[in-house]
């Protein structure tokens, strides 16, 4: 069970980064650098909206198999760290039905509760690389992958922090480093998944 769980995370994740590739291709009138990418689900354009909510979904079902792959291995089993994922899961499923208030309009109160949900899964989804990395010890160069991908993710992170703080490097980089923080917790759990997937 524990493979065909994690084998499924890997599909789904790898579906995730072809979604998100495509809402930059399909953008919708967000610009992929000024704009946050919780706007995609707010955007003017039918198709975009439609893809960001697939993108969110897909993204939900993968964490959702890793966390139940993480609890059900006889040898790797975490409690914890599955608990984490099955909520980071719960999480992003709920958060196409609080979409962002698109940036420049009047700030609501559905806005305010998508913000702090977006909170909630960057902090967990960056939170797991570590026990993840821990967890798929043994195949070296799948940790030092898992290892790397957690530096870039803390240093994309610090950014966004201080561009959403910096008012005047928000514009120029708040967007870039949200979406290369968004790649790699994707591209983490994929890799943590293929080994769990393999062994």
């Amino acid at each position: 069970m524990t493979h065909f769980l994690a084998g499924t995370a890997v599909a789904l994740f790898s579906l995730r980064l072809l979604l998100f590739v495509l809402l930059h291709v399909l953008p919708g009138g967000i610009h992929p650098v000024h704009d946050t990418v919780s706007d995609y689900a707010a955007s003017p354009a039918k198709r975009t909206r439609a893809v960001a909510s697939a993108a969110s979904w897909t993204a939900s079902l993968a964490w959702l198999s890793l966390g139940f792959a993480v609890m059900s291995s006889t040898s790797r089993s975490d409690t914890t760290l599955g608990g984490w994922l099955l909520g980071l899961g719960v999480l992003l499923a709920v958060m196409p039905f609080v979409p962002t208030d698109r940036s420049g309009t009047t700030t609501t109160t559905r806005g305010r509760i998508h913000l702090l949900f977006a909170i909630a899964w960057f902090t967990l989804a960056y939170a797991t690389i570590t026990p993840l990395s821990r967890l798929i010890a043994g195949p070296a160069g799948a940790v030092a992958v898992v290892n790397a991908l957690d530096l870039i993710a803390a240093i994309s992170l610090t950014a966004l922090v201080l561009a959403l703080l910096i008012r005047p490097l928000r514009r120029r980089f708040f967007g870039l480093s949200e979406r290369l923080f968004i790649v790699v917790v994707t591209a983490a759990p994929l890799v943590a998944a293929a080994v769990l997937a393999s062994t």
